[in-house]
């Protein structure tokens, strides 16, 4: 009776323990590149000081590096966290293996890039307009929407793996953009 004991232990141990795994990453890599990166204007949407201004355009060409498809995030941060308020976009697109993907920042009206994106604003709102995520973010000068002048924080996220609680969930990892490395204007 204690041998079967023993050996339905045992059993039961190599069952929980094979059911835990190393999660394996996902074979994806974001790779930003420079030569697509561009940058534009818009302008009157800043309701909120009600008056006439600019905010910035970004769009980034975006590759995946690596053999696996992937959701990759690109997400922006404005703002002074020191001053306690921080905004920006996540901007999440499917990048299959090798290919080059645009990521924009909204615009007012949707077109060809922006369509299929989805976008996560980092505000206080649970259904912000434009004109607020933009806040403090227009400018009286096109000169002063230059993403040099701006300095957003930028990372792009990529990699996570979600199979539910029991299916060895990897978390994302995070790549950072230096803004200092795109073409000027």
């Amino acid at each position: 009776m204690l041998r079967t004991i023993l050996f339905l232990s045992v059993c039961a141990s190599a069952v929980v323990l094979s059911s835990c795994c190393e999660p394996a990453h996902k074979n994806s890599s974001p790779y930003v590149v420079d030569s697509l990166f561009q940058e534009t204007h818009g302008r009157d949407i800043d309701l909120v000081h009600s008056d006439s201004a600019y905010y910035p355009i970004y769009t980034f060409g975006i590759q995946n590096t690596g053999t696996a498809d992937d959701n990759f995030t690109l997400q922006l941060r404005y703002g002074l966290t020191a001053a306690g308020w921080v905004s920006g976009f996540d901007i999440t697109k499917h990048v299959p293996a090798g290919a080059v993907v645009f990521f924009q920042t909204p615009t007012l009206f949707p077109d060809s890039l922006t369509e299929n994106e989805m976008f996560a604003y980092v505000v206080g709102d649970t259904s912000p307009n434009l004109d607020m995520i933009y806040y403090g973010l227009s400018f009286q000068s096109i000169d002063s929407a230059e993403i040099h002048a701006v300095q957003p924080t930028l990372s792009i996220v990529y990699g996570a793996i979600d199979n539910g609680p029991e299916g060895c969930n990897t978390p994302a990892s995070t790549m950072s953009v230096n803004v200092n490395s795109l073409p000027v204007r």
